[in-house]
């Protein structure tokens, strides 16, 4: 299989995890708070360990001391695009609740889009790299479709507009990897920022998101920062392996 029809399978497959995700709010099953919360704190430690331990280093490799422009525009987009025209998915059910229209939906569509684009660009730079990417992609695109499928039944969606809108939002992770896919060529310095970039948003993601959510009911559960540290580890482990 080309790298290419791999990106696209992964991003593919990492909207389905979306869906898969969401399904549960939508057919009245649940995780439980404690386990929303280890699983979103293992995930925060595989995005948080892939950003810095393998993506970061690909950057500089790539990109030497201009990788730090793509981390931190990475960092500082998601930010503005979330703090300005969206406000992040709360998973649970009793939170306070802002109106969740059409910003935040183009919030989210953004941030999926970009998890597509870290996909392939990072495959473009290495083939395992892009396995590694798309692992850490995989782990969280499925607590994020429990958090934004809970939030749009919070604020009234019915259940059948609430599937369409997650299946949307969850299909822009295959348009972020066709976006990705236009690097293929691109000279390694914009590769290399465009991977900083992604790292950026990863390390955004772990721990203004991620970590918040994790331990806002959970503070007191020491299983909370051990599935952290096994996410971390294991991406850890995983970079050292391939070198």
């Amino acid at each position: 299989m080309s790298s290419n029809l791999t990106s696209l399978f992964l991003a593919t497959l990492a909207a389905a995890f979306t869906i898969a995700g969401g399904s549960l709010p939508l057919v009245r099953k649940q995780l439980g708070e404690r386990g929303i919360s280890l699983l979103v704190a293992f995930s925060a430690g595989v995005l948080l360990s892939a950003g810095i331990n393998d993506m970061f280093p690909e950057s500089f490799k790539l990109a030497s001391g201009t990788a730090a422009i793509g981390v931190s525009a990475g960092f500082l987009l998601l930010y503005l695009i979330e703090k300005v025209t969206m406000v992040h998915a709360c998973r649970e059910q009793g939170c306070k609740v802002h109106p969740f229209g059409f910003f935040a939906l183009v919030g989210i569509g953004f941030h999926t889009m970009l998890d597509g684009f870290s996909i392939a660009v990072s495959g473009e730079a290495r083939a395992t790299l892009g396995l590694v990417v798309a692992f850490a992609v995989l782990a969280h695109s499925f607590p994020s479709g429990v958090s934004v499928a809970s939030v749009m039944l919070s604020c009234g969606y019915k259940r059948s507009k609430a599937w369409w809108v997650l299946i949307v939002l969850a299909l822009q992770a295959v348009i972020g990897a066709v976006i990705g896919l236009f690097f293929a060529g691109a000279s390694d310095q914009a590769l290399g920022i465009a991977i900083g970039l992604s790292a950026g948003t990863f390390l955004y993601i772990s721990t203004s998101d991620l970590l918040p959510i994790a331990h806002e009911t959970n503070w007191r559960d020491y299983n909370v920062p051990a599935a952290f540290t096994l996410g971390f580890g294991l991406m850890l482990a995983t970079a050292l392996a391939l070198g």
